[in-house]
């Protein structure tokens, strides 16, 4: 027998997602709220109706984190044969305290074809509001409310928040607009926060200084469902290093950019300024690297990062993947990569970014002392940014977690500079 929690006014106007309307003896179910960001399923469950009310829920699937949203459709139908309801939708997204409050967002379609926001308060990475209209419904009608939801991690040229999700979970809620606001029917899924796949391929395992260049691939690919905007892919180097990419049959000579807060460190843009990466697109760009006769002797890093909504301050973004590789620097013959094992290092999609602590930390995309017991390594950034002072650099090595959709990636914080 279904039960109901009878309150005064409508959810929007609550502190707490917890204090939402249930359902029977599994409305408060325990996975309803589980952990944020660790989810303990990644579908959706069945949604569970009473009141002449369903709600039925088409993804998504999958969201892209920094990435444009992703639009997906709840649809809910009034099974009595001679009642009329009037109802309304409340939708609580959670995706944990390492989600800022800038970094999600959720929209709807209006009668008339225009997208609006969707009015959201925020607590701890919970993301609480309702659709600002009544949803009338005449005996058997249905209708199909057309939502958007996305993960911007700030403003275009503006990713000044640190922090992330591997996963977002929504609840749907369909309640009576009649001043009971009794739950009518509710959806709870659990959706993956994806990012993009970088690359370095075809990187050779040693290098000579002062000698010829080593050639080798950059890759980028988008397996989310949500198209970037906005994106610079950088290669960072250190100093003794010239780099070119082939543009139009020539090869083409990259300006260094400093890395100010790491030195001996410097980037080069590898693609145009905030380029795209549609949906399912991918793209690889072939990079040369010389290095100067009095460089050190001995390894040197090679890291892609892919920064989303980067501004005037040098890799200063959301990071949304990265690739790195290492070359030994020697003084014998320069290898190619048809004369040595090449290496080849990639990144799995990207999708959180650990619970920002709050220290400020400068600006640090790489890691200048990454681990000498492999040549080449795989790993993932995540979601470092730094808009307000702050960088958080993930990168190689290091402990290994599992993230949505069964990739394995492995990561090591780097130390916060003050």
């Amino acid at each position: 027998m279904f039960r109901t929690i009878r309150i005064g006014r409508r959810p929007l106007a609550m502190g707490t997602a917890g204090v939402l309307m249930s359902l029977g003896a599994v409305a408060a179910a325990p996975a309803a709220w589980a952990e944020p960001g660790t989810p303990t399923t990644p579908s959706a469950g069945p949604a569970q109706t009473c009141c002449n009310t369903t709600l039925s829920v088409d993804g998504p699937a999958a969201v892209g984190l920094a990435g444009q949203p992703v639009e997906f459709t709840e649809k809910i139908t009034n099974t009595s044969a001679t009642e009329s309801q009037n109802l309304f939708l409340n939708l609580v997204a959670d995706a944990g305290p390492g989600m800022p409050k800038n970094g999600l967002a959720m929209y709807y379609r209006t009668d008339g074809g225009a997208w609006q926001q969707v009015p959201m308060e925020y607590t701890s990475g919970s993301f609480q509001g309702a659709l600002p209209i009544t949803i009338t419904l005449g005996p058997g009608e249905s209708r199909v409310l057309h939502l958007r939801l996305g993960l911007p991690m700030g403003e275009p040229h503006n990713g000044n928040s640190d922090g992330g999700a591997r996963a977002v979970q929504l609840t749907s809620s369909v309640g009576a607009a009649d001043g009971s606001w009794v739950l009518q029917a509710r959806d709870v899924r659990t959706i993956p926060v994806q990012g993009l796949t970088a690359g370095l391929t075809g990187v050779p395992s040693t290098a000579l200084r002062g000698g010829a260049p080593v050639e080798f691939e950059a890759t980028l690919a988008n397996p989310t469902p949500s198209e970037y905007l906005n994106l610079n892919s950088v290669l960072f180097t250190d100093t003794y290093a010239t780099v070119q990419v082939k543009r139009g049959g020539a090869w083409v000579t990259l300006p260094p950019v400093t890395a100010t807060a790491e030195p001996g460190r410097v980037g080069h843009y590898l693609r145009e300024r905030d380029h795209k990466a549609p949906v399912g697109s991918s793209s690889s760009v072939p990079v040369r690297i010389s290095w100067k006769d009095d460089a050190p002797l001995g390894r040197t890093t090679l890291t892609q990062s892919v920064i989303v909504n980067e501004g005037s301050v040098p890799f200063r973004g959301t990071y949304v993947g990265a690739a790195s590789a290492q070359v030994a620097l020697g003084g014998g013959q320069s290898a190619s990569p048809s004369a040595s094992p090449s290496q080849t290092a990639s990144t799995a999609p990207t999708p959180s970014a650990s619970t920002s602590t709050g220290t400020t930390a400068t600006p640090t995309p790489v890691p200048t002392t990454p681990p000498a017991t492999s040549p080449a390594n795989t790993g993932t950034q995540l979601a470092s940014t730094g808009g307000d002072g702050g960088t958080l650099a993930l990168s190689l090595g290091g402990a290994s977690l599992v993230f949505a959709g069964g990739s394995l990636a492995a990561y090591t914080r780097l130390r916060r500079r003050a």
